[in-house]
């Protein structure tokens, strides 16, 4: 049986090695230690271990830790450059996933191409759309906790990026779409590794509590003037312009908003324990144009995440014709601006002041009066939000 000791304070670099925040000078972190079996255990105060030092390492703590860090993101907020900069297939003590994540990607195709029922109403799905659409979800999230399994059997971390929207729970999907009043149906349940949970009215997503709780968040904005006009545009040249997603606006509304990421950062300020120094960073905020425009931050965020910031790139060799032979139609055109760059494009920042009104000309050209009008409601909803995340964002 374990004794709760005592906490232990750490400050030096030397004694930092192996613990989360190893890679962070001018921070401090505390932790409970307890033995058990003449081991020393050290836990974080969020309640996650840390690590297990043995009589023989005790006085060589080097043993990696394992985090689960998670990138919540939503379309084209330059995650991939991102991880491109981050080279996480560099990193020695994180286990990469195919894509950087996307484990849900497979239920987000399911709803939106096989039954076509991605922004319909949940009391108007069939029992086979619903009993497809949770099976889905099942097979993806077992697939994301067998991905974090693997990586733990071998003492390492993960790094993993998921959309938002795609993570929404339909029933709280139909309540954003059509009203908090609009079904009296019960949230969706999930089978978690060690139980089976309803997930949260608070967050919304299909993933249950306990397991968010376990997750290391960051989360990825950028303006919405870039993103929403981006968006829409993708999705029009990969399902062409007659397609019913298009003419159905329901359809990719929730990714034409920051509405669920801004609750679910909230529901992460709320829920998880604020009183350690960890957990005064984390949740972190990364705006893009910080991404785009000052490195520094990169590099901060890569120090204070564990990660090791010598491996960071900020230049690369275009993707050549092997590696784009193995990307789907799809992936490409998601990709298409990193597969040709060989490092940061300038260009693609909002800068200061993005003109609004101005830029909304500019697609009703492009997609048409009622199509661009529709996407400037999209931005100009989107931005309190933007506001309010971009203010609480990581800096240099």
């Amino acid at each position: 049986m374990a004794v709760l000791l005592g906490l232990l304070f750490l400050a030096r670099q030397d004694l930092l090695q192996g613990l989360p925040g190893a890679h962070s000078p001018g921070w401090s972190f505390c932790y409970l230690f307890t033995f058990r079996e003449n081991s020393l255990l050290i836990y974080d105060l969020l309640g996650l271990p840390a690590t297990t030092v043995s009589p023989e390492q005790s006085n060589n703590m080097t043993a990696p830790p394992t985090q689960r860090r998670i990138l919540f993101t939503y379309p084209r907020t330059a995650s991939n450059l991102l991880l491109k900069i981050l080279a996480l297939e560099d990193q020695p003590d994180v286990l990469t996933a195919d894509h950087g994540g996307y484990f849900f990607l497979p239920s987000m195709r399911l709803k939106l191409r096989e039954y076509s029922i991605a922004g319909k109403h949940i009391d108007d799905w069939t029992h086979e759309e619903k009993s497809a659409v949770a099976a889905s979800h099942q097979s993806c999230f077992d697939a994301l906790q067998e991905h974090i399994q693997i990586a733990e059997a071998q003492n390492k971390s993960v790094f993993i990026k998921e959309h938002v929207p795609w993570l929404i729970e339909p029933v709280t999907e139909t309540k954003w779409l059509f009203g908090k009043y609009s079904t009296h149906r019960k949230p969706w349940t999930i089978g978690s590794a060690r139980n089976t949970t309803e997930p949260s009215a608070t967050h919304g997503l299909v993933l249950p509590d306990d397991f968010l709780k376990t997750l290391i968040p960051t989360f990825l904005i950028r303006h919405p003037a870039l993103v929403i006009p981006s968006n829409y545009r993708t999705i029009r040249d990969i399902e062409g312009t007659t397609n019913p997603n298009i003419a159905n606006p329901n359809a990719h509304a929730l990714e034409m908003t920051m509405r669920p990421s801004r609750v679910l950062y909230d529901w992460y300020v709320q829920n998880v324990d604020i009183s350690t120094a960890r957990a005064a960073i984390w949740p972190i905020i990364l705006d893009a144009d910080d991404i785009m425009t000052n490195p520094g931050v990169v590099r901060r965020y890569a120090k204070i995440a564990g990660l090791d910031h010598s491996k960071l790139k900020f230049s690369w060799a275009p993707a050549d014709t092997q590696e784009l032979e193995k990307v789907t139609k799809e992936g490409a055109r998601m990709r298409s601006t990193l597969f040709a760059s060989a490092g940061i494009v300038e260009g693609k920042t909002a800068g200061e002041c993005i003109d609004i009104g101005r830029e909304a000309i500019g697609w009703r050209r492009e997609f048409g009066d009622e199509e661009g009008e529709r996407i400037e409601r999209w931005v100009r909803a989107a931005m309190p939000d933007y506001e309010y995340m971009r203010a609480k964002r990581l800096r240099a």
